[in-house]
C-alpha cells in the first residue's frame, strides 16, 4: 500500500505557452449539431422552450353507473352501440374526449368516459350525476383507477346461464 499526494487536472486539451507562465485550458471541440440538440433537450426538460404558457392538461376518466343492465344488453344487441354513441354525443359537448367504453357485463351498468382534461371531466360529473336515463338515475364520479371496471362480471347472470346450460345437457 502506498500513499501519494492527489493531482488535480482539468480535462480537455492543455497547451503550454512559453511566454505565458502556467497552463491554459482549451475546451474540447464538439459538433455544432450535437450542441443544438443538447440545448433543445435541456430546454424541453427544464421547460424553457417557450411552452411555459401552454395549457397543461391532465386526463381523467368519469364512471357513469346505472346506464343499463347486463340483461338489457344481452336482450338487444343494438343497444351497446346506441349507448356508446349517445354518451359520446353528450360528453363531446363538454370538451374533447379520448374514449367511451361500455363495460358490458358490469352489474352496475358502467360506462367509462375518458376526457383529455380533468376540468371537462368535472363538468361531466356535475351534469350527469343525478340525471335520469332510461328510467334509472345516473351516478357519476371520477375514476380513481383502483378498480378495473371492465373485468367485473355479473355473476348472477353467469350462474343462471350455466344452470340453464346444465339443464339443457341433462334434458338430452
Amino acid at each position: 500500500m502506498s500513499v501519494s499526494q492527489a493531482k488535480f487536472e482539468q480535462k480537455g486539451l492543455l497547451k503550454d505557452y512559453s511566454f505565458f507562465t502556467g497552463e491554459v485550458f482549451i475546451a474540447k471541440q464538439t459538433d455544432k449539431k450535437k450542441k443544438k440538440k443538447i440545448k433543445r433537450v435541456e430546454d424541453k426538460i427544464l421547460g424553457w422552450g417557450g411552452h411555459d404558457d401552454a395549457k397543461v392538461t391532465i386526463p381523467a376518466t368519469v364512471v357513469l353507473r346505472n346506464m343499463f343492465t347486463p340483461a338489457e344488453l344481452r336482450a338487444d344487441e343494438s343497444l351497446l352501440p346506441e349507448l356508446e354513441q349517445d354518451v359520446r354525443e353528450e360528453c363531446v359537448k363538454l370538451g374533447p374526449i379520448d374514449s367511451v367504453k361500455v363495460c358490458e357485463s358490469h352489474p352496475q351498468g358502467v360506462i367509462l368516459v375518458k376526457f383529455k382534461d380533468r376540468k371537462e371531466a368535472a363538468k361531466c360529473i356535475e351534469l350527469m350525476n343525478g340525471r335520469w336515463f332510461g328510467g334509472r338515475q345516473i351516478h357519476a364520479s371520477e375514476d380513481d383507477g383502483s378498480v378495473n371496471h371492465a373485468l367485473i362480471r355479473d355473476f348472477d347472470a353467469e350462474v343462471s346461464s350455466l344452470e340453464q346450460f346444465g339443464a339443457e345437457l341433462d334434458a338430452d
